[in-house]
């Protein structure tokens, strides 16, 4: 009969939408399956975090003057002072809310996987930008910039009138185990002899070869050398300091997928440089990069209506 011809086919198509149906439901279930607390961390971004707890995690070494640690000060979170923590600090108050900072110290040798695995938000001293390492970093705009590559020798010594003049294989060169005036001197530089020195964060370890004698140069930034000499000012001289040999900016560094804690820190910047808050750090701190001298010149309306208002006699 035509009914009982027909129940083969209408069982195919029950059969179908039955599993259809729970191929459905399994999606379902799938897509809405909770995300675990781990997950989820990794997920959040810096700002939303920041945002919702009143707090930024800052990370420090210790490199004066722009970290400096306070032992006198009871309070962790004060207990850092100098020009980038005053920045830190200055962008924390002016937020509304106003922020909390924590402070964390790092360690140099593992600074890269602290900061990916957020034990910080991001780095407060000056960290020297290279093309390398902006594959591995988000660089803020620089709040200085430093001298690279400048040279320390003894008091007495007045053989080396140019960078050029280093370059001879008789003397000794000693450098920092990945810092970029080390790397700047092997670019630069093929006939010294080249002593490699790991300082971790104390770079003064490497220059006190000079001092003791046991090396002819010593090539180091800026904020370092200059700090070394005004210690032993009898002793040791830094050379070409009104002229390095090298400039790189320094500033906060940052992990590379935080895109908007970069546009928020450097909004900040760019407000605290506009309104002479970074110029008064400078003075305050007695700080050892240099500065681009930007001045202020009035649009063409303005200087049209100022010449209107104050004709020339």
């Amino acid at each position: 009969m035509q009914a009982s011809k027909s129940s083969p086919a209408l069982s195919i198509a029950v059969l179908s939408l039955v599993l259809a149906l729970f191929n459905i439901v399994i999606i379902w279930s799938v897509t809405k399956k909770p995300v675990s607390s781990s997950t989820q961390s990794v997920q959040d971004a810096t700002m939303s975090r920041i945002k919702r707890e009143g707090v930024i995690r800052v990370g420090y070494g210790g490199f004066p003057p722009y970290t400096i640690v306070d032992p006198q000060e009871t309070d962790p979170n004060k207990r850092i002072k100098g020009f980038a923590a005053d920045i830190v600090n200055e962008i924390a108050a002016r937020s509304v809310p106003p922020l909390k900072v924590q402070w964390h110290l790092i360690n140099w040798d593992t600074l890269k996987t602290d900061l990916m695995s957020r034990k910080f938000d991001f780095i407060a001293d000056p960290v020297y930008q290279t093309v390398p390492r902006a594959l591995e970093f988000s660089f803020c705009d620089p709040y200085s910039y430093f001298g690279i590559a400048l040279a320390l020798v003894r008091k007495d010594d007045q053989r080396f009138k140019t960078f050029k003049d280093l370059d001879r294989s008789d003397i000794t060169m000693v450098i920092a185990e990945g810092w970029v005036s080390s790397d700047y001197a092997r670019a630069h530089l093929s006939k010294p002899k080249f002593k490699t020195i790991p300082v971790g964060g104390d770079a003064y370890v490497q220059l006190d070869d000079v001092l003791m004698g046991r090396a002819d140069v010593a090539l180091q930034d800026s904020p370092t050398v200059v700090q070394y000499v005004k210690a032993h000012p009898d002793k040791v001289k830094v050379l070409w300091l009104d002229h390095p040999p090298s400039i790189a900016p320094g500033g906060f560094a940052l992990r590379t997928d935080d895109a908007e804690l970069l546009r928020y820190l450097n909004s900040c910047l760019l407000m605290l440089k506009v309104d002479g808050t970074i110029s008064d750090l400078n003075k305050k701190w007695h700080s050892y990069g240099y500065f681009v001298d930007e001045k202020m010149v009035p649009g063409e309306g303005l200087r049209q209506y100022l010449q209107s208002e104050h004709p020339k006699p």
